[in-house]
This record gives structure tokens, sequence and C-alpha cells, in this order.
């Protein structure tokens, strides 16, 4: 039994090793980790480089957006230097050379005339039309011989607010000096007429008047005129008034209109402020007009 039993194991032929499952596993992993590293060592350039080989590229470039446009410096603001004029109460002297009105009322001209010595009546309605104001001076001296006697009339036509329409003057056989200029008392109802209103860019009328000469002044819608009546030489006629008829003289009268903005304010009810100065104590100071 023995020798049957060896002889059967030296029959069997001797097989190969087996390799263990855990191996190959571990083998792969660690190639795997090598590939790896390799791969994606120096910021992926071998993996770059192999995808362009096989004709694909795993990483596209990035689009980058265009930076921001750097913002403008921020511009300073814009400083302004008014002149005074702009501010101050406006100039008699240039007043009407932009906006033509009637800076004086109806009732405030007769009173002027009264003052100058022209006894008008009282600013009342008028006696053919209740819508138009007036007042007037008439005065007639004596006849002498054939001549017609010197006489003046004097009337200032306006409506129920006061605003004036126009002012009229004629005058028959003036008295004259030894020169043929009108005598001062006369004289003195057109200086105080054209003197009123503060038109001064009419400057040749009075000196005209004085002498008894023709002239007719426009500007701005204003119209002065005085002139000797052509059939009656010792007749003269005088016609002040102010009709917008141009379209830019309407447009800046109703733009300038009284009914849209504000009074300038009376510099006459200012209150003065004191203010003390190591040099002047107590001197009064006003603050600087606005008009509004």
């Amino acid at each position: 039994m023995p020798e049957n039993s060896s002889s059967a194991n030296a029959k069997q032929p001797v097989g190969k090793p087996k390799i263990p499952v855990v191996f190959w596993l571990l083998l792969t992993i660690s190639l795997s980790l090598v590939m790896g590293t390799v791969l994606l060592s120096n910021d992926m350039k071998h993996l770059k480089t192999v995808g362009h080989y096989f004709g694909f590229d795993l990483f596209p470039p990035e689009i980058k957006p265009p930076p921001p446009k750097a913002l403008p410096r921020p511009t300073p603001p814009a400083i302004f230097t008014l002149p005074g004029h702009i501010i101050e109460p406006p100039m008699v002297q240039t007043a009407s050379t932009f906006l033509r009105t009637w800076r004086i009322s109806g009732p405030a001209m007769c009173a002027a005339l009264r003052t100058a010595g022209m006894e008008t009546s009282d600013w009342a309605a008028a006696s053919f039309n209740a819508d138009t104001f007036e007042c007037f001076f008439e005065h007639s001296g004596k006849r002498e011989k054939d001549q017609l006697p010197s006489s003046v009339f004097v009337i200032v036509r306006g409506d129920a607010a006061g605003t004036i329409n126009n002012m009229r003057v004629k005058i028959i056989n003036p008295e004259t000096d030894q020169n043929g200029q009108l005598d001062p008392g006369i004289l003195r109802i057109f200086e105080t007429m054209l003197r009123q209103p503060q038109w001064l860019d009419f400057h040749e009328t009075l000196n005209a008047i004085k002498n008894l000469r023709d002239i007719k002044e426009d500007g701005f819608g204003a119209s002065i005129t005085f002139s000797r009546e052509v059939l009656n030489p010792g007749r003269y006629n005088f016609t002040l008034s102010l009709d917008a008829t141009s379209g830019p003289q309407k447009r800046t009268r109703n733009y300038f209109s009284g009914r849209i903005w504000l009074p300038s304010p009376d510099p006459s009810s200012r209150q003065p402020e004191s203010v003390s100065t190591p040099t002047d104590a107590g001197t009064p100071a006003e603050s600087p007009q606005h008009r509004y």
C-alpha cells in the first residue's frame, strides 16, 4: 500500500504558481496614479499635449471679457459769475431800450401835471365812454385883433386800471420870446410828459418843440409827434402814444406781463440793517436788491 501511494504522487505534474487578483488591482491603481501625476504635472502640460496629438482640445481657451473702461474723470462744476446789472434794479437810462411800458399811471401823470402848474381834472370816466378814463386841462387867453386867442388843451387818456393809452396837447397861437422859442410855462407841459414815462431815448423831441419845429420819433412801439397844422399855421398838435404793433413787440410785452411775474420789491420799503465795524460802528448796510 505505501508503494502504490508514492508512485501515484510521483506521476502528478507540477502546476504554475497563480498571481492573486489583488496584485493586478494594486498595479493598475499605481500605474494610474503615476500616469495621472505625470499628465497633471507642470500645469497639465503633458495632458494638453496628448489631447492635441489625438486631435481634440480638452481645455478650450477661456474667453475673458474685455477689461472695463475707465470711468471718465468727473467734470468740476462750472462757475458762473453774474454781472451786477442782472440782480440790481433796472436803470432808468436803459429801461426803455428793451421793453417799452408806461412807467407811470394815468392818475400819477395827472398829478405830475398839476405839480407843473396845470390844473388838470381828476382821473375819471369820460362822458362819451365809461370804459375810457381821462384827465384834462384847458386854458384860453384873450383874443387879439383878428387872431384866435392863445389857448392850451391837454388830455391824458387810459383805462380804469390807470394804464395810459395816449397823451395829447393842442396849442393855438402860443406865446414865444424874441428868438421864436416857446414860452417856458407852456414848454413845462411837454417837459413833464416826456420826463415822467422815463423814455430817455427820445432826445430831439423837446428841443424841436421848444423851437416850434415839426418832429416825429418812433421807437419800439412808442410814437411822439409834434407838428404844425398845414391849413392853420398857428396851431400845433402833440401826441405821445404807445402801440406795440409788430410781432416782437407784442411777444416781448406778453412775456413780461405783470400777470405772470412777481412785482419788483419796492426799494423804499426795505429796512436797513445795522452792521458794526471796528472803524465805523452802527453804519447801516443794505443787502443787494434782487429782482424776482
